[in-house]
């Protein structure tokens, strides 16, 4: 009787086990399932607020500028539009800032960081970029990280 007593409470706890188990495997299954979700759902904000604004801010107007330069050796920037450009630079350090902190698939950034190269390697762009450079802790570090890809950068 006493061998059956024992055997009852040993499969008892043996169960009680088990089920801790899968209770902490179904909360941690749970749990990172929320996170991915809320991961994702920052994303899709992040890359549709980031896509709106580089559309009707920044787009059209560095075309024209790049495009107005490359016509005209002796074209001079107006004040209006090297904010512009220091403007987008903050804009490309944001970004920057996001993906640093994971936010920001390799991939995307990859493509963003194609579309930034682009534009900083324009000799009218990257004269800014170069005396921008020197206010490194403005820019979160990106400097640093683009820099191999950056043509004249001093």
């Amino acid at each position: 009787m006493l061998i059956g007593i024992g055997l009852y409470f040993l499969t008892n706890e043996r169960i009680e086990i088990l089920g801790a188990v899968i209770a902490t495997g179904i909360s941690l299954s749970l749990g990172i399932r929320q996170y991915k979700t809320e991961n994702d759902k920052i994303f899709k904000q992040l890359f549709t607020e980031f896509n709106s604004k580089y559309d009707s801010k920044f787009n059209d107007k560095l075309d024209e500028i790049v495009e107005e330069s490359e016509k005209n050796e002796e074209y001079k920037l107006s004040s209006e539009n090297e904010k512009l450009i220091v403007d987008y630079l903050n804009f490309c350090a944001e970004e920057y800032l996001w993906k640093t902190k994971d936010r920001i698939p390799k991939r995307v950034w990859n493509s963003w960081e194609n579309g930034m190269i682009y534009y900083l390697n324009k000799p009218i762009i990257n004269k800014i970029v170069i005396k921008e450079k020197g206010q490194k802790d403005s820019y979160y570090g990106l400097f640093e990280k683009i820099e191999k890809r950056l043509k004249n950068l001093c």
